[in-house]
């Protein structure tokens, strides 16, 4: 997530260089996402939620002068402006979306809309991300997942999956198995084949640490 490891490690506040690397991830991000349906009953596109960690909005909102007036909620004039910024989409950012269907991946558009709000201490982003080619969905379920690949930012699916725009459908939320996923980067790092790593090549583990929603939908 290229503005957020920029963001992070760039503040004076953090001393990111100072953490072990197994200290992998550095910002916590609970996730959602609406399935939207175009009028053909069609998968078309997935509008992503993310809420950051208290610390990191706290970054955020000092970072870019949010809150202009100092009274500790950041405005909602500066959070439209901001909306949009919190990932720099032009230096290729994926997204940290993946979906699959019938084991193929299907390509995400870049985002179309983004908005942005603050609640409980924290910033909420929500953005739309349209398929690049709409997706008939069936029975076969449709895989889709949130994470980062180099598992610098941890998504956990907290929000709500909700579908839009078509009845019966369901999304099944599949956890990850987190302690296969430990162990599998302890083998990474510190097993008999483990190969030394910095900062900026870290393993690319994130999948492993990625809940499973599986959408399916009645004929």
């Amino acid at each position: 997530m290229t503005f957020l490891r920029s963001t992070f490690l760039s503040l004076p506040v953090v001393a990111a260089s100072a953490l072990p690397l197994a200290s992998h991830p550095h910002v916590f991000i609970d996730a959602g996402a609406n399935l939207i349906f175009d009028d053909t009953g069609q998968l078309a596109a997935v509008r992503v939620f993310w809420a950051y960690d208290e610390f990191y909005s706290l970054l955020m909102v000092e970072d870019n002068a949010l809150d202009a007036d100092g009274d500790g909620t950041p405005e909602q004039e500066a959070l439209d402006a901001f909306a949009g910024q919190d990932v720099d989409w032009a230096a290729g950012f994926p997204g940290d979306l993946y979906l699959q269907a019938l084991s193929n991946d299907v390509e995400l558009a870049r985002p179309v809309e983004h908005g942005m709000r603050y609640e409980d201490g924290r910033i909420v982003s929500w953005h739309i991300r349209p398929l690049e080619n709409r997706v008939a969905v069936t029975a076969d379920p449709v895989l889709v997942q949130i994470y980062d690949p180099t598992f610098f930012v941890a998504y956990d699916v907290r929000l709500p999956v909700t579908v839009e725009g078509r009845e019966g459908c369901a999304v099944a939320h599949v956890p990850a198995d987190l302690n296969a996923a430990y162990d599998k980067v302890e083998s990474l790092l510190y097993g008999p084949d483990s190969v030394e790593y910095s900062e900026d090549s870290y393993p690319e583990v994130g999948d492993l640490f990625a809940d499973q929603l599986l959408l399916t939908c009645s004929e």
